[in-house]
């Protein structure tokens, strides 16, 4: 069955501009937004910096932590939790 997945919920994933939403299971994107959220703070940084600090909170995750941090960094930013600055591209908490 398509869509479905062992949990079975899905999260859209909205990004500024975007047409579509594609979705994720529920359950990673709680999981990676939650480590998102606990290790970023006002001060900006790096992407690379990002998933090295999720990585270090997330234990035995089945996925990769660079693609889900990516989708929940554009959701999260949408929600106006999290702040993208540009050039060099960092990111922060608001």
């Amino acid at each position: 069955m398509r869509g479905k997945t062992k949990g079975g919920s899905r999260t859209p994933i909205r990004g500024k501009g975007w047409k579509r939403s594609p979705t994720i299971s529920t359950d990673k994107y709680k999981t990676i937004s939650k480590a998102i959220l606990n290790s970023l703070t006002r001060t900006p940084i790096t992407f690379s910096e990002v998933v090295k600090l999720v990585t270090a909170r997330v234990k035995s995750f089945d996925g990769s932590i660079p693609w889900y941090t990516i989708s929940c960094l554009r959701e999260l930013e949408t929600q106006g939790k999290v702040e993208k600055h540009r050039k060099p591209v960092l990111y922060s908490k608001r």
